[in-house]
C-alpha cells in the first residue's frame, strides 16, 4: 500500500456510537421488518425517493441501477478501501458468534472465500438535490444518515411521508452497509462536493478485546469532537472523490447522489438470482409502478449490468401499455366503450374535510379513464384500475373484476391530484394530492385512513375517502354499461360524472341551475347492501325539502329489475325525518337543513340472489329524486 493510500484510510474510518451502563440495545434494524422487502419493493421505494429529490428546472429525474461484481484482487482492493479488515470484519464476526447473528455468518464466509463473487449494486440518481445539510439539521442528510423512521420530506406531494422506504437500502446489503457519494445542486456545500459517507446498521455488539457496548449505528467518516460529543462528519471534496473510486461509487460532477449497497442480496429468496434475471426484474418494477411519471417524461430510468444496459421503457411492458394508452386518451370526448381500445373518461367530484388547523378545503375532482380490452391485450391487470397523484407512481392496481361482464373486460386509471392534467393546475388539484398523499400507510400500496390522515385533517376524512371509491364504483359501472345513453342515466348521475374531455358537464335538456347537489356510494357486506352519502341544498332560499332513497338492481343491458327494499336510515342532523313505505325511505328537512349526511342498509338479499354481488352482471344504483318546495 503506498503512502497516499495509507494517508487516505487514515483519514476515513468506522465511527459507532456506544451505549453505557443501561442503555437500550438493538438486536437489528427495525426497519428491515416494516415492509415487504422482495425485489419489486426494493425498486418501487427507491424510485420513489428519487422522484421525490427532483430539481424543479423541467428536466426528468435519472436513476441508474448498476450491478458490479468484483472477485480476486478487484474484491481486496475494495474491501481495503471500506476498512473491512481493520473494524467491519471483526464487527461482524462477533456478531455472527452471538443470538442476533443471523445470517452474517453466511455473508463472512462468501467474504473470505477468495474464490467467492462480491456483489454491488449503484443507484445513481441526477438532477436531484443531493444530500444537502448538516448532522445537527432536519435535512435529507440528517435523514438518510441519522435518522431512523423519519422524514424530511416538505412537500405536500411527495411520495413519501413516514420515512421507510430507505431502509431497503441496508435490508438488501447482506453486510448492512450503504455508501453515499453526492454532488450538491446549490448552496456553499456545492462548491466542496462530493460528498461521500458510509453507514452501517448492526446490532448492538461487541468487539473481542474491547469491552466497549457499541449501539450497532456506524460510520465511515471523519468522527470530530464537537460540544454535544463526537458526530461523524462526511469526506468532501478531493479526498472524497478518491475514496469514492476506490470503492466503485465514483459519479459524474452533477447534482445527485449515488448510494451503493454492499453485497446485494434478496432477503426474499434462498437462491442467489442471476443479474440477468434481476436487471429484467428491475426494468420490469419500474415500469409497473412509475410508468405515469415515466410517460410523461419525469422520470427516466436504466439498468446496467457488465453485459448490457437495459431501458425502462413504457412501451417494452406490455401488462402495462393498456393503462398507458387509457391515460393518454382520460380526456377523450367518448362517452361510449364500443369495440377494444375504445376509452371514455368521466370526472369524480371529491369533497375534502378541512384542514386540522380549520382552514377550509377546495373541492376538486379526479379522472377516471376506461379502456375496452382487446383479445390482444396481456391480462396480467385486466379488470383493473391503476391509481396514481402528482408523484407519478401507481399506488395500486385496483382489483374491479366484480364490474366486469361478458366480454366487457378493461383497463383503468384514476389520475388524481396534480396527475389529472397536463397544465393549469386547480387548488382543488393540488389539495386533493396533499390528502392522498397522507392516506398512504407506510407501503405506499392504498389509499386508507391513517393516522397522517386524522393529524392533517378534520373529521370527515374517512367518509371523503368512502365516498370518492364509491362514486368511482358507481362511474365504472355505467362506463363498462353496455348502453351509455344519457337517456337512461338519472340527473343524479349526470350532474355528478361530467363526461366532455375538458371535464365541463355536459348541458342538459333543462337550463335550470340545480338546486340540490347529490353524492352517495354502495357496497355489499355479507348480505346485504350498504350505502351511504349527501344530499346539499345549492338554492339560496328554500322553505324545506325532501327526498326519497331507492335500491334498485341494474341489469347487465341497463334494465332495472326488483327494487331492494331499504331497512334502515341514519341522518346527521337535526331537522330531518324519514318515513318507510315499500321498501323506499323519504326524507323531509326544514329551511335550516342544507346539508345532510346519511347511512342506510337494505334487507338481506338471501344467498344466492342476483343482488348478493357474487355475479359480476349485477350493478347496482342508488336514486334520489328531490323535490323543491313551492314557490311562496
Amino acid at each position: 500500500m503506498d503512502q497516499r493510500r495509507d494517508q487516505l484510510f487514515d483519514a476515513a474510518e468506522w465511527y459507532f456510537f456506544s451505549g453505557g451502563p443501561g442503555a437500550p440495545r438493538y438486536g437489528d434494524d427495525p426497519t428491515k421488518h416494516a415492509v415487504d422487502h422482495d425485489a419489486e419493493a426494493f425498486v418501487r421505494e427507491v424510485l420513489q425517493n428519487a422522484n421525490d429529490q427532483g430539481l424543479s428546472n423541467g428536466d426528468p429525474v435519472e436513476v441508474t441501477f448498476r450491478f458490479i461484481t468484483l472477485t480476486g484482487d478487484e474484491k481486496d482492493e475494495f474491501l481495503d478501501a471500506l476498512g473491512w479488515g481493520d473494524d467491519l470484519n471483526h464487527r461482524l464476526e462477533s456478531i455472527a458468534h452471538s443470538d442476533q447473528g443471523r445470517g452474517y455468518d453466511r455473508v463472512l464466509e462468501r467474504m473470505h472465500n477468495p474464490e467467492a463473487e462480491l456483489r454491488l449494486l449503484v443507484v445513481e440518481d441526477r438532477n436531484t438535490t443531493g444530500l444537502s445539510g448538516a448532522w445537527e439539521e432536519d435535512s435529507n442528510y440528517a435523514a438518510l444518515v441519522r435518522d431512523e423512521l423519519y422524514s424530511s420530506k416538505q412537500e405536500d406531494t411527495a411520495g413519501g411521508s413516514y420515512g421507510l422506504g430507505k431502509s431497503v437500502l441496508w435490508t438488501f446489503s447482506g453486510t448492512s452497509t450503504v455508501i453515499f457519494n453526492s454532488y450538491l445542486d446549490h448552496g456553499t456545500q456545492a462548491d466542496e462536493s462530493p460528498r461521500l459517507i458510509a453507514r452501517s446498521k448492526l446490532p448492538t455488539h461487541e468487539v473481542r478485546g474491547d469491552n466497549t457496548t457499541y449501539q450497532g449505528a456506524g460510520w465511515l467518516c471523519h468522527p470530530t469532537e464537537t460540544e454535544d460529543g463526537p458526530r461523524p462528519e462526511s469526506l468532501w471534496g478531493d479526498e472524497a472523490a478518491r475514496l469514492a473510486d476506490r470503492l466503485h461509487v465514483d459519479r459524474p460532477a452533477t447534482s445527485g447522489t449515488s448510494a451503493m449497497v454492499v453485497e446485494f442480496r434478496d432477503p426474499t429468496r434462498d437462491d442467489r438470482p442471476d443479474i440477468d434475471e434481476l436487471a429484467q426484474e428491475f426494468v420490469e418494477a419500474s415500469v409497473k409502478y412509475f410508468w405515469p411519471a415515466i410517460y410523461r417524461g419525469d422520470l427516466k430510468v436504466t439498468v446496467e449490468t457488465a453485459e448490457e444496459t437495459l431501458k425502462a421503457d413504457v412501451n417494452s411492458v406490455p401488462a402495462i401499455r393498456p393503462f398507458v394508452e387509457c391515460y393518454a386518451q382520460r380526456f377523450t370526448d367518448s362517452e361510449s366503450l364500443d369495440d377494444p381500445g375504445d376509452v371514455a373518461g368521466l370526472d369524480i367530484p371529491v369533497r375534502l374535510p378541512p384542514r386540522a388547523d380549520g382552514t377550509e378545503t377546495p373541492d376538486g375532482s379526479v379522472r377516471l379513464a376506461t379502456r375496452l380490452a382487446s383479445p390482444a391485450d396481456d391480462d396480467t391487470y385486466l379488470n383493473t384500475i391503476a391509481l396514481f397523484r402528482g408523484a407519478g407512481m401507481v399506488v395500486k392496481y385496483y382489483d374491479q373484476s366484480r364490474v366486469a361482464y361478458s366480454d366487457r373486460n378493461f383497463h383503468g386509471v384514476l389520475a388524481t391530484g396534480e396527475a389529472r392534467l397536463e397544465h393549469n393546475l386547480t387548488e382543488g388539484d393540488l389539495e386533493i394530492d396533499r390528502f392522498l398523499r397522507f392516506a398512504e400507510p407506510p407501503e405506499h400500496d392504498e389509499w386508507e385512513s391513517t393516522e397522517n390522515l386524522r393529524k392533517q385533517y378534520q373529521r370527515g376524512f374517512r367518509t371523503a375517502l368512502d365516498d370518492m371509491f364509491g362514486t368511482v364504483r358507481d362511474g365504472l359501472r355505467h362506463l363498462i354499461a353496455k348502453s351509455t345513453s344519457t337517456d337512461t342515466l338519472s340527473d343524479n348521475v349526470l350532474n355528478r360524472f361530467p363526461i366532455h374531455g375538458d371535464g365541463v358537464p355536459r348541458s342538459t335538456a333543462s337550463s335550470a341551475e340545480p338546486v340540490f347537489e347529490i353524492d352517495s356510494s354502495s357496497r355489499f357486506t355479507g348480505d346485504r347492501w350498504s350505502f351511504s352519502g349527501r344530499i346539499s341544498v345549492l338554492a339560496e332560499e328554500f322553505d324545506g325539502w325532501s327526498a326519497e332513497l331507492s335500491l334498485t338492481g341494474i341489469g347487465e343491458d341497463g334494465s332495472r329489475y326488483d327494487v331492494v327494499p331499504v331497512e334502515e336510515l341514519d341522518v346527521d342532523v337535526d331537522g330531518v325525518t324519514t318515513a318507510f313505505e315499500d321498501g323506499i325511505v323519504r326524507i323531509n328537512a326544514n329551511e335550516h337543513v342544507t346539508n345532510a349526511t346519511f347511512e342506510g342498509r337494505s334487507h338481506s338479499t338471501g344467498d344466492g340472489d342476483l343482488l348478493s354481488g357474487d355475479v359480476g352482471e349485477t350493478q347496482l344504483e342508488i336514486r334520489a329524486e328531490l323535490e323543491t318546495p313551492a314557490e311562496k
